[in-house]
């Protein structure tokens, strides 16, 4: 099975993204996505380098970047025919369920906690809420606690039988990093 992952890879999430491939069990192959800005160190697993491609993967709203992020990704699907998108963060989770509704691909979101959580203002959290919703399309939420998940029923309207928690209960890949 192969595997295309989405997101920055910066800070926390990157270190979840390495976990998620350094210590899954089983035959899979792996692809990264993430932005052209991000400073990663490459991932290895079993001395092979996972594929990597870059993006314009960006955090802000932009739609031209956007909608340029969402056809880069197309383009690489289209080359990988992944088996399966895990798509992780606000940002990573939009590209990612958009592609994978356009080109049918089963996918995952992991939020990493819902960006309109954190909104300074009502309006933008209630925009953000509403880019949840909108793009949730076929996705599976793959929470990574039980609140994050209820919060997906909850709040984003996921359907429980595509909501699933995904506890983290694996070893820290940062000692990875320090190689």
């Amino acid at each position: 099975m192969k595997i295309l992952h989405i997101g920055q890879m910066i800070g926390g999430l990157d270190i979840y993204i390495r976990n998620s491939i350094l210590y899954a069990e089983g035959d899979y192959e792996y692809v990264l996505v993430h932005g052209d800005k991000d400073n990663n160190k490459l991932v290895e697993k079993n001395g092979k380098q996972i594929k990597e491609y870059t993006i314009s993967l960006y955090r802000e709203l932009n739609p031209w970047k956007d909608l340029k992020a969402i056809l880069q990704v197309v383009s690489i699907i289209k080359k990988e025919h992944p088996d399966l998108i895990h798509c992780h963060s606000a940002k990573g989770g939009v590209v990612g369920r958009i592609v994978g509704f356009l080109t049918q691909t089963k996918t995952f979101y992991t939020p990493h906690a819902f960006s309109f959580l954190s909104a300074q203002s009502g309006m933008k959290k209630e925009v953000y809420l509403f880019v949840e919703r909108i793009t949730k399309l076929d996705a599976y939420l793959l929470a990574c606690s039980e609140s994050e998940r209820l919060m997906g029923i909850n709040m984003v309207h996921y359907d429980k039988d595509k909501a699933y928690v995904w506890n983290n209960a694996v070893p820290d890949a940062a000692n990875e990093l320090n190689k």
